[in-house]
């Protein structure tokens, strides 16, 4: 009897140990050790997944130096373009979750499940905050012959355009897309490292038009180097210095159910860091944004602030509506199935 109960006690041992091992491993591959409580304890890095120059970039660098005298440590941002920034994603994914990589999240993390430029979907990331928002809107040369949207649109219809946007997937190709599924059209697509210099092809003509975000623009809209002919939205958009900016449904009521499209940028991390991380560069991030300084510069730059209380469960059903859209309308690479977003409200 002694032997066998010591032999089941060894078993309960070993077992409670090997738990503990596994435990210990999956804590060390996600970055969830216990020294999370004195993070940042090395410098941190922004991820950016656009060339410099373009929206995502210049909120990364408007944010650096506010998230840097917060969190206490040198903040660096690196720019990692290419294939709409599902690369930025694959390297922030193949780094530890310990917080010290720090992906700027745009809306395309939406697009991937459809577009199949990469299998990481948002369940791969921890969304920290979306804190600010860019609409999208169609720019032309100071001196185009398309001197309002519906000129924009029957060139579309009847011709065809060279069409100007960031990437392929990106939500400017998103909305020429919805565009052009509403009133049957047509376009050469024609792409760049950013929405800004999409909008400079525009304006040396090498495109009919593009497609970017207001904020990337404004101050070419205020110089009057550019127009813009509508924004993608069912209501007038002010731009301060400016005035206001036509709403698409004003020339195309049935766009009237894909609006407002455009960006959102905030701050992501690898699922599975610690909460304790999390809700430490949530802090920092939401100071930075509530300051004066960066509302500031989103009113000089026409940009949208939000109050999205949970971002995580905002970026699941924009993923969700957005995925399906994109292959409803025969845009898509592959079924969202494929990497488990299911329909929304399914």
């Amino acid at each position: 009897m002694k032997i066998k109960i010591m032999f089941l006690l060894l078993i309960s041992i070993a077992l409670m140990l090997s738990a503990c091992s596994q435990n210990q491993s999956k804590q060390q591959a996600s970055g969830n050790t216990s020294d999370a409580e004195g993070y940042p304890s090395k410098p941190i890095e922004i991820v950016v997944g656009f060339g410099e120059g373009g929206g995502t970039d210049t909120m990364a660098r408007t944010l650096q130096p506010m998230l840097q005298k917060e969190l206490g440590v040198a903040v660096a941002v690196k720019n990692r373009p290419g294939a709409s920034s599902a690369l930025a994603l694959e390297y922030v994914s193949g780094q530890k979750g310990d917080g010290h990589t720090i992906l700027l999240q745009t809306d395309l993390v939406r697009v991937f499940p459809t577009m199949g430029m990469t299998d990481l979907t948002y369940k791969d990331f921890e969304q920290v905050g979306i804190g600010a928002m860019g609409i999208a809107n169609f720019v032309v040369k100071d001196k185009s012959n398309l001197k309002t949207f519906d000129d924009l649109v029957q060139l579309l219809k009847n011709d065809g355009a060279k069409v100007g946007v960031a990437a392929i997937g990106d939500p400017w190709h998103l909305t020429l897309e919805i565009l052009n599924n509403v009133i049957d059209g047509k376009a050469e697509i024609i792409t760049y490292d950013s929405g800004s210099n999409a909008a400079m092809a525009a304006m040396k003509g090498e495109v009919d038009f593009s497609i970017s975000g207001v904020n990337e623009v404004a101050d070419l809209l205020r110089s009057g180097d550019l127009r813009s002919l509508a924004v993608m939205d069912n209501k007038p958009f002010e731009v301060d210095g400016l005035g206001t900016i036509a709403p698409v449904t004003e020339f195309v009521a049935d766009l009237d159910k894909f609006v407002p499209e455009g960006t959102w940028w905030g701050p992501a991390v690898k699922e599975g860091t610690p909460e304790v991380i999390v809700e430490k560069i949530k802090k920092a991030y939401n100071k930075a944004i509530n300051s004066n300084e960066f509302k500031e510069f989103a009113k000089n730059k026409a940009i949208v602030l939000t109050d999205i209380e949970d971002s995580q469960e905002y970026t699941q059903k924009a993923t969700e509506k957005t995925s399906w859209l994109l292959w409803d309308i025969g845009v898509g690479k592959r079924s969202p199935e494929e990497v488990g977003i299911t329909r929304a409200n399914e």
